[in-house]
């Protein structure tokens, strides 16, 4: 294939820079193109496609710089902007001379809510994106609904990610050196540290790299017009979309609401994969052989997407929605999403650690909550690159400050496909509290495997007041197996996956509290 270095000049006047691969034979192709702030190399963050394979099928492939990143020029907005951006990149490359004028988009996270935002402005050529673990848009990068920080995800992304690629761009330039990067890192991976410091706008190894950060975290509310360009506007999207995610990718829900506000053609894909991990096991837990993307031939699906649309083929995969259901660990292929004939089951939170379909008398119970000593993050939808994913919960099981609710064994598989919530009512001898929920398999062995996690943040609260919330806990598809039990954790934080509450202060839990399950018989 050939490899070339290509530059356009978005409306504004910035100079964006790309890699090119394309057949070696003359003529005019198809392109795919992802736009990327991580680096445009074939290893860098967001491609998980054989590019090769990819070119001998016929297509180029695009990779682009977003500005002020890798090469281009102009000053990183990080998702505000890449709609205009966008727009003109499809353009672009729509009128190489290589280029045959249909577009397709594909990519990992930031390259993947670049080609939803590129969508919405309707760019001539562009006929379909694939967009693999996407946010909902910028303000959902930052917070959870209440103004709760994704403290995990922006540390992470902030520290290990654009700053080291900051740095990059400054050495090339000449204006830092080597050896700042390595003091920069040395300081970095003290991540514990870091994330304990408040005010959360505070990190100064962050305040040069990664201007924006600091005004991100002073800026809580959804309405500020800082977060009004990272909207992704769904009902402007006109193209299919290829939507794909992992249950255990922090940005699960996003992808899926993306699927749901989408429908029309698209399709969605949903594995037993995390945000970085799309092997065959996360930390431990296996899933299968069949488990992996390798397995399911991850570049083919998308070939067979983009001929599809690109090219007019039939498709040789015509399902709809294919999911993995844990626990069974098999895929298997759905006509929608949410799935219909799932009945919304209330498992309610009963008297002495019980959980059970049959309302029960539960009392109140009650649990500390304390800035200076959170619950510590176990697993999960998180960042950690050695802690993540189903983690086994017992390391928790000391801690007074979590309320347990489990069933007794079952006797027959119970499925939960769904969308997963807790109806709580609490008061709290603080103005405000945060309220955490996990679902958790209990396997017969006593291993309680976290499945998916949420968090609200209830303000306003006044002494004997009590009031019923809904904690959204994410989607999630899981088989609880005969002889293992379905456990509800609840709890006041959830550190450092998100921001802690800074008031202290008891919580109570009131009967009737319920998690719902949606079941599948």
């Amino acid at each position: 294939m050939i490899e070339t270095t290509e530059t356009m000049t978005t409306r504004d006047g910035v100079e964006l820079v790309a890699t090119a691969w394309r057949p070696a034979e003359s003529g005019r192709f198809p392109v795919l193109l992802s736009r990327t702030a991580y680096g445009r190399g074939l290893s860098g963050p967001g491609f998980h496609l054989d590019v090769p394979r990819l070119v001998a099928a016929g297509y180029a492939v695009v990779a682009q710089d977003v500005r002020g990143t890798g090469d281009s020029d102009g000053e990183l907005r990080f998702i505000s902007g890449e709609a205009a951006d966008g727009y003109d990149a499809v353009r672009w490359a729509a009128t190489r001379p290589w280029s045959d004028g249909n577009i397709g988009m594909y990519g990992d996270s930031y390259l993947a809510i670049t080609q939803l935002l590129a969508a919405q402005e309707r760019p001539e050529g562009l006929r379909a994106i694939a967009p693999h673990v996407s946010p909902a848009g910028l303000y959902e990068c930052v917070y959870q609904p209440g103004g709760i920080p994704n403290l995990n995800v922006l540390l992470t992304v902030g520290l290990i990610v654009l700053g080291p690629h900051e740095l990059d761009r400054r050495i090339a330039r000449g204006t830092a050196t080597p050896r700042d990067k390595e003091a920069y890192l040395a300081e970095a991976v003290r991540f514990g540290e870091l994330s304990d410091r408040l005010p959360l706008s505070d990190q100064p190894l962050l305040t040069d790299l990664v201007p924006f950060y600091a005004p991100w975290m002073d800026t809580p509310d959804p309405l500020d017009p800082l977060w009004r360009e990272g909207i992704v506007d769904h009902a402007a999207i006109e193209v299919p979309a290829l939507v794909s995610t992992g249950w255990y990718d922090y940005f699960v829900d996003a992808s899926i609401e993306h699927y749901e506000r989408l429908r029309g053609d698209s399709r969605l894909i949903v594995g037993p994969w995390s945000h970085f991990t799309h092997d065959r096991d996360i930390c431990g837990r296996g899933y299968g052989d069949h488990a992996s993307q390798d397995a399911v031939d991850w570049t083919g699906t998308h070939l067979d997407w983009f001929d599809q649309w690109l090219r007019g083929a039939a498709p040789r995969d015509r399902a709809r929605v294919k999911i993995f259901v844990m626990g069974d660990d098999e895929w298997r292929e759905e006509a929608d999403w949410p799935i219909r004939r799932a009945r919304r089951v209330p498992y309610h939170l009963g008297r002495d650690g019980t959980l059970s379909t049959t309302p029960g008398t539960g009392g109140a119970a009650e649990f500390a909550g304390d800035p200076a000593d959170p619950v510590p993050t176990v697993g999960g939808a998180v960042m950690m690159f050695d802690a993540f994913g189903p983690l086994d919960q017992r390391p928790l099981d000391e801690r007074a400050d979590v309320l347990r609710h489990q069933s007794e064994p079952l006797a027959e598989r119970v499925e939960v496909s769904g969308h997963v919530e807790l109806v709580a009512r609490v008061s709290s001898t603080a103005p405000a509290t945060d309220l955490t929920a996990k679902l958790i398999d209990v396997h017969p062995s006593g291993r309680a495997e976290l499945l998916t996690d949420g968090i609200v943040r209830v303000t306003g609260l006044v002494p004997g007041e009590v009031r019923e919330v809904t904690v959204p806990l994410g989607a999630i598809s899981n088989a609880f197996l005969p002889g293992h039990r379905i456990r509800i954790d609840v709890a006041g934080s959830n550190f450092p996956r998100f921001g802690r509450n800074p008031e202290k202060g008891t919580t109570t839990l009131h009967a009737p509290s319920y998690a719902v399950l949606p079941t599948i018989s």
